[in-house]
């Protein structure tokens, strides 16, 4: 039978040394990540009922506790809508957007994180009339609210209808 992770809280994190908390457990460290990762979004005021749920109004970046889970930053970015073979598949904005998330989550399990711990994203499109479309396929992927710009450009490479310039998200080091 395998051994119970205690759940420890943030109260918890803060009392703990640097050397005792890096001697928790991975799994115990992993899930203090995510209360870490939750603690820092903030929202500044009331939201427009468009952002609930795409973005926060800033991240607090607390290096102390993240020091302490031994948690390391993963910065990607320039994330385009192609297919294995590096071509674009689809003109259609919709399947490139579903395309540009899915390559983004590949890239995201290879580094050893997922779309929940995202604190930060920037996102550029082609024809920004394709934002409540983009923000549909988003909210599939994106359900944690990390910082976010999506910024029109018409001058996007070849025939992308969206790239994901920036994306910043956080990991537990074994």
């Amino acid at each position: 039978m395998a051994k119970a992770t205690k759940r420890y809280t943030l109260k918890d994190l803060d009392k703990m040394s640097v050397e005792a908390a890096q001697k928790l457990p991975f799994a115990a460290r992993d899930k203090l990540l995510d209360l870490v990762i939750a603690d820092g979004r903030k929202i500044g005021g009331k939201q427009p009922a468009r952002q609930v749920g795409l973005m926060c109004d800033w991240f607090e970046e607390d290096v102390v506790r993240l020091q302490k889970i031994k948690a390391i930053k993963v910065n990607c970015g320039g994330f385009i809508p192609i297919g294995k073979n590096g071509e674009v598949p689809t003109l259609d904005p919709n399947g490139q957007f579903t395309l540009i998330f899915e390559n983004v989550k590949g890239a995201l399990k290879k580094a050893g994180t997922s779309f929940d711990r995202v604190v930060n994203t920037v996102i550029f499109m082609k024809n920004i009339d394709y934002w409540g479309d983009m923000n549909a396929i988003y909210r599939k992927y994106i359900k944690c609210s990390p910082t976010r710009a999506v910024i029109g450009c018409q001058d996007l490479n070849k025939t992308y209808q969206i790239e994901i310039v920036s994306l910043q998200a956080y990991k537990v080091r074994r």
